[in-house]
């Protein structure tokens, strides 16, 4: 069976919407806190910020938004890794580790479709 090809840029798309909706569900309750002394409500504004940027990217011509926010994304990604590991093996490092990958995808391809 061969690919669609056609459907790419709609995988795309499912993708940054993806990333978008695990940010607000995993970062909602750090957010409304409004703790300015926690790094988790600067890490939480930093995904919030970028995740929304990785979609309006979507819609430029030039691929700089989007790579600016796949690497910031990609870098919070790693951070958020390392800061969990600390508890051993959980279902969120793969979260994140699966949220790294696809910002590291935007990082390097950019809008390509």
């Amino acid at each position: 069976m061969k690919p669609i090809k056609g459907l790419i840029p709609f995988a795309i798309w499912l993708i940054r919407l993806a990333v978008l909706f695990f940010v607000f569900n995993d970062f909602f309750r750090p957010l409304k806190t409004f703790d300015f002394t926690s790094i988790r409500f600067y890490v939480a504004i930093a995904f919030y910020l970028f995740a929304f940027l990785l979609l309006i990217g979507g819609f430029m011509k030039k691929p700089s938004i989007t790579v600016l926010s796949g690497l910031m994304l990609f870098l919070a990604s790693v951070y958020e890794i390392i800061i969990r590991s600390s508890s051993g093996i959980l279902s969120e490092i793969a979260q994140f580790s699966v949220i790294a990958t696809i910002s590291f995808y935007f990082f390097t391809a950019g809008n390509k479709k």
